[in-house]
């Protein structure tokens, strides 16, 4: 039987005995320690992305971990190397969004499951403190609002604002829709709450949180963004585990906030402008004591403004040792080119290089070395097709409007006006009918989309032309009936 260490126990230490199972996953402290300092324990990061179809990209993460001896003895004194470590690993970094297809793997097998994110929320809330240097009974609603803060998620709140902001967008230029953002997010509230809130409410309630809002800008620099939970609090309050039963709960919660933000240091405004932004994929597993040993992440992330071929990804660097970045395509027609690594104040940013650099027409790769400043860094490149995916639609394309050009030359009186107008037209919408419907993958089709549209209208454009010109000209007994039909339909309109 598998002995078990818990935290605080002592265990005799004996070369000949079995691995020990040491559970520290109801320890926060440890899980903190491991925040406090990723490159002592991950010592390479890999990040593949696989662009497979038209919406969604396929991410891989894997880490190369080795959980130090020293970190653990605080913990569970007497353990010894190669004792089974069951720990809440702080894996990833991800935006406020949910994660699809999520598939992980833990070392050499062993059991991986995904903290619930309100869980986690917890977690995160505790962290917060932590770096606060404050219990957490000193933190606003004895830290529910991180908590909040944390929990929430960007679709919750897309829901109700993307209608008004697009409405004031349209009125902008008629200096109207200025209040769209209070009368959304009054609704955001009240859809939850039901507790009768309004625009006004709302608008001071912004003014009160106006200066914490642009600490926290600041602290963290990379811009604003209307969609963190942080910078506007009354986005976290439906995802707290304690809800304000009244206005008179939020007045107090928003003065709590402020002096919070008032009186923290740097870094925890900063880890807080951050937690508004992202949240911390923390994985329940078990890993080797001080023994390298890798733990996987794989999950599906949406490419977005379709048919854009641009493709933009966050990822976590300087955060391990090494960290390699992969990018390829599963269509090999597809060409990868014209990468960006930027910040989010959209500045270039320099990825120091570690071992090597490579980019291909087939994958570009980056490798970033302990030197990196840890971070999230934005990669884009530009996905393309190769020209034999374009040829047969530019040729046709080409041949189209010289047969248009064709249609519109020939002269009324031209004997053989409607054979003409059948030989340009029959062939050239069988050949774009071909074009239309060959088979591809579904990412060259966003890629194809655009030129597609565009030849289907050539040859509605082309049949357009060539009616026209029978309408107009040809010497058959149904065009002059239509001709007669139309000239008799607009002498009675008019």
């Amino acid at each position: 039987m598998t002995p078990h260490i818990h935290a605080g126990t002592q265990a005799v230490a004996d070369e000949r005995r079995e691995p020990a199972l040491i559970d520290l996953s109801e320890e926060w402290g440890f899980t903190f320690e491991l925040l406090e300092e990723t490159q002592a324990w991950r010592e390479r990061s890999v990040h593949e992305i696989l662009l497979r179809d038209s919406d969604h990209v396929d991410a891989t993460a894997a880490c190369q971990i080795r959980i130090p001896l020293e970190l653990v003895s605080r913990y569970a004194p007497g353990a010894q190397v190669g004792d089974r470590l069951r720990m809440l690993l702080p894996f990833a970094v991800r935006p406020k969004s949910l994660l699809l297809n999520v598939g992980l793997a833990g070392a050499d097998g062993s059991p991986a499951s995904l903290v619930l994110k309100r869980d986690s929320a917890q977690i995160q809330a505790g962290y917060m403190s932590h770096v606060d240097g404050r219990p957490l009974e000193e933190q606003p609603l004895g830290g529910a609002l991180w908590a909040g803060v944390s929990h929430y998620t960007s679709w919750a709140w897309r829901e109700h604002y993307v209608g008004p902001e697009r409405r004031a967008r349209k009125l902008r230029w008629l200096g109207l829709g200025r209040g769209w953002r209070a009368d959304a997010l009054a609704s955001y509230l009240n859809a939850d709450l039901e507790l009768g809130i309004n625009a006004r409410h709302v608008t001071e309630w912004l003014r009160q949180t106006e200066d914490a809002r642009i600490a926290l800008v600041e602290a963290l620099q990379e811009g604003e963004d209307p969609e963190s939970s942080s910078e506007s609090i009354l986005l976290a309050v439906p995802f707290m585990p304690i809800r304000p039963h009244g206005i008179a709960d939020i007045d107090i919660l928003v003065a709590e906030f402020c002096n919070a933000v008032d009186s923290m240091n740097p870094r925890a405004r900063r880890f807080l402008a951050e937690l508004g932004r992202r949240w911390h994929v923390i994985i329940d597993t078990v890993v080797p004591v001080d023994r390298p040993c890798t733990v996987k992440l794989s999950e599906q992330r949406p490419w977005r403004d379709a048919p854009s071929p641009y493709l933009r990804q966050e990822i976590e660097v300087g955060d391990a040792t090494t960290t390699h970045v992969e990018i390829r395509a599963s269509d090999h027609g597809i060409v990868l080119d014209r990468l960006r690594v930027d910040d989010f104040a959209g500045e270039r940013v320099d990825v120091k290089v570690s071992d090597d650099a490579r980019e291909t027409a087939d994958a570009i790769a980056l490798y970033a070395d302990a030197s990196t400043s840890p971070g999230i860094v934005r990669v884009g490149l530009r996905a393309r097709l190769r020209r034999g995916y374009w040829r047969p639609i530019w040729w046709l394309q080409l041949l189209i409007t010289m047969a248009g050009a064709t249609m519109l030359w020939l002269p009324g009186t031209f004997a053989h006006l409607v054979e003409s107008l059948a030989l340009l037209t029959f062939p050239l919408t069988l050949a774009g009918v071909v074009v239309l419907t060959r088979e591809s993958t579904s990412l060259a089709e966003r890629l194809l989309r655009r030129s597609r549209t565009l030849l289907m209208a050539s040859i509605a454009a082309l049949w357009a032309v060539a009616l026209g010109r029978l309408l107009l000209h040809a010497e058959v007994g149904w065009a002059e009936s239509a001709w007669a039909w139309v000239r008799d339909t607009i002498s009675w309109m008019g």
